[in-house]
C-alpha cells in the first residue's frame, strides 16, 4: 500500500464512521505548499471515549491499535498513533483541543480533492499559523520553510487578517512578518 492509498483508506474510514477529522502535517503542507518527504500522516480528530470501539473496529485489521494509548491521549488531550501492519507507516491522531484557536481552525477545515476522493484538510492559513507555532516551539527549520512554501504558493488566496490575528495571539507575528518580508525580497 502506498502512502497515498493509506491516506485515502484512513480518510474513508473516518468519513464512513462520521468521526470528524482534519489532516494536518506534511500531507497538508504538500497539498498547500512545497512537497517534502514524510513517513506519517498527522490528523486532528474530534473523538470521545465512546468512539474507541469504533476506531478499533475501523482500523484493527490493517493497523496496530492500542486502546490504552487512545485512552491516555483523550485524558491528556495529546496524541496516539496507529501503525499500518504491512508498511509500518504511522498515523498520528491528535485529539482536538478545546481552546478557541483549535476549535476555530477545526471549524474552518475544508474538503479538498485528493486521489479519487475528497479529504478534510486544514486550510493553508491554519497550516501557516501552526507551522510558525511549531517553529517557535522547536526551532526546527522545516516548520519555517513549510510556512514559507505555503505562503509563496497560496499568497493570493490567503485571509491575511485571520493569519495576522492568530499570529499576534500566538506570539509568532515577528516570524510571520519575516516570511512576508522575505517573499517581497
Amino acid at each position: 500500500m502506498t502512502f497515498e492509498q493509506l491516506a485515502v483508506t484512513v480518510a474513508e474510514n473516518l468519513q464512513k464512521s462520521k468521526i470528524p477529522y482534519m489532516i494536518t502535517g506534511a500531507l497538508a503542507v504538500n497539498y498547500h505548499g512545497n512537497p517534502r518527504m514524510t513517513h506519517d500522516i498527522d490528523l486532528v480528530a474530534q473523538i470521545t471515549n465512546l468512539d474507541i470501539p469504533k476506531i478499533k473496529e475501523l482500523f484493527n485489521n490493517e493497523f496496530f491499535v492500542s486502546e490504552e494509548s487512545i485512552n491516555a491521549a483523550l485524558r491528556e488531550f495529546s496524541m496516539f498513533n496507529i501503525i499500518h501492519k504491512d508498511t509500518g507507516l504511522k498515523i498520528d491522531f491528535w485529539i482536538l483541543k478545546g481552546d478557541e484557536y483549535s476549535q476555530e481552525a477545526f471549524a474552518r477545515r475544508k474538503l479538498y480533492p485528493y486521489q479519487e476522493i475528497k479529504i478534510s484538510l486544514a486550510t493553508p492559513e491554519d497550516m501557516i499559523i501552526s507551522k510558525l507555532e511549531w517553529f517557535k516551539l522547536s526551532d526546527i527549520d522545516k516548520h519555517y520553510f513549510d510556512a514559507l512554501g505555503i505562503y509563496r504558493i497560496q499568497k493570493g488566496n490567503l485571509d491575511l487578517d485571520y493569519i495576522n490575528k492568530w499570529c499576534k495571539e500566538k506570539s509568532v507575528l515577528k516570524i510571520w512578518e519575516k516570511i512576508r518580508k522575505e517573499e517581497r525580497g
